[in-house]
């Protein structure tokens, strides 16, 4: 797509994925109205400040250089799905504002997130996926967690702390994460 502003041809769009948009800016995504699924993936961006509010209810964004900032994640707050894959440079997710539909949040390879926090903001949270992060277990289990939340994966990939983990998860009455 050379001309972005030509956006206003697709207001029905209802699922974008960007690839290796590095310079661009984003604000042409507030004019698809019925945009329903946004996935960043590649190139290098610090934010996704531009996008307001919005009815996209399913957002990836994966592996884009130097992203750092999802502070705005309460623009989506039409969300049932939100994945965040090989994220660096992300140290913080902060839900400070209720999000109602959220009911999926996987988090994957982002090994400098060190806070997940605000997850009472989440009832209707079902599946959590925490993988390769350097989010303290101990320390995210003990917060208020969402009553809603019935499956939770966490891994680090030191497999007798996972295992220890994944029995303490149990202990919880959480499930395992499955592809299903």
């Amino acid at each position: 797509m050379k001309n972005l502003d030509a956006v206003g041809d697709l207001k029905d769009l209802n699922y974008l994925a960007l690839h290796s948009i590095s310079k661009l800016p984003l604000h042409f995504v507030n004019r698809l109205k019925k945009l329903k699924h946004l996935r960043i993936l590649l190139g290098g961006r610090e934010h996704i400040q531009e996008i307001e509010e919005n009815e996209i209810d399913d957002l990836e964004i994966s592996r884009v250089r130097g992203f750092h900032d999802l502070s705005n994640i309460a623009n989506f707050r039409a969300l049932t799905r939100l994945v965040m894959e090989d994220q660096i440079q992300l140290r913080e997710v902060s839900f400070d504002r209720e999000m109602k539909a959220l009911e999926e949040l996987a988090i994957w390879n982002c090994k400098g997130l060190s806070r997940l926090t605000g997850m009472e903001q989440l009832p209707s949270l079902r599946k959590l996926r925490i993988l390769k992060t350097a989010i303290d277990f101990d320390s995210f289990i003990h917060q208020k967690l969402p009553s809603s939340l019935s499956t939770v994966e966490f891994v680090t990939t030191k497999r007798k702390v996972d295992q220890e983990i994944q029995e303490s998860l149990v202990k919880l009455g959480y499930q395992k994460w499955s592809s299903s």
